[in-house]
């Protein structure tokens, strides 16, 4: 007798990771940011130390006794370089028959559903690593937590720690894991974003870094038949644009 037949149910994309911690830009119109990416203009929440100062010199200093530095100036960040825009896709073919185009349609569907936050992720962590151009380095997780929250609290705002998943376990046994409502928090409130595409992306580096926000298109599922090859193709496919306005610090692990 021939093996009963049996099609798991689709199961869920986990909850931690990248997108559970975007702030998603909704769209109500042409994506025009597939052709040039997205521009994240400074709104003055991170860079604060170039425009902010201490008086000190005497209330009734002259003109002639003030320094360059007793000067009032607000300078201004430069606006970091554009957030290019990406495709992920995810493709299944089979036979012509109708159960198999239901079977590839739906394939294909799940597929992209599963795999597209990790490489959304691993291209991201590319250009966390493009503009952490000098890292710090740490012996541990909790020195570098620290140092994250240092830099962090120079800021004086709630950030986003982005780490590999395997840094979760790690961070429980040193009580670095606070739950808070659906995700998980350090000591001092900042957001972990463990994300299975920074395995690779990031390896053994930590990345704080300010409020992520994204932009993406609707899911398009297309597909095509080759008749002579007796194949129904379906490709599921969007694009995605996510950025930050600072990235705050990043610490390498030893």
């Amino acid at each position: 007798m021939l093996a009963v037949p049996f099609t798991p149910p689709p199961v869920n994309p986990a909850p931690n990771g990248l997108y559970g911690a975007t702030q998603w830009t909704p769209e109500t119109g042409p994506t025009r940011w597939l052709d040039g990416g997205v521009q994240i203009r400074p709104a003055g929440n991170y860079g604060g130390e170039t425009s902010f100062g201490v008086w000190n010199a005497d209330w009734c200093a002259s003109l002639d006794d003030l320094t360059p530095d007793d000067r009032k100036a607000g300078l201004r960040p430069e606006n970091p370089a554009p957030f290019e825009a990406m495709t992920v896709w995810a493709a299944d073919e089979c036979d012509l028959t109708e159960p198999s185009q239901t079977e590839v349609h739906q394939r294909a569907a799940q597929v992209f559903r599963l795999e597209e936050q990790n490489a959304v992720e691993r291209q991201f962590a590319a250009r966390l690593l493009t503009d952490s151009d000098n890292p710090g380095q740490a012996d541990d997780i909790v020195d570098a937590v620290s140092q994250l929250e240092d830099a962090l609290g120079r800021t004086n705002t709630q950030g986003f720690i982005h780490a590999s998943t395997g840094w979760a376990a790690r961070a429980a046994q040193a009580n670095l894991l606070i739950r808070s409502g659906t995700g998980l928090t350090t000591p001092l409130g900042h957001r972990w974003v463990f994300g299975g595409g920074y395995i690779a992306g990031l390896t053994s580096t930590l990345m704080a870094t300010s409020q992520p926000f994204g932009w993406r298109s609707d899911v398009q599922v297309r597909t095509a038949t080759d008749e002579r090859a007796n194949s129904f193709i379906a490709i599921a496919e969007r694009s995605v644009v996510v950025g930050y306005e600072r990235l705050v610090g990043a610490v390498e692990i030893g």
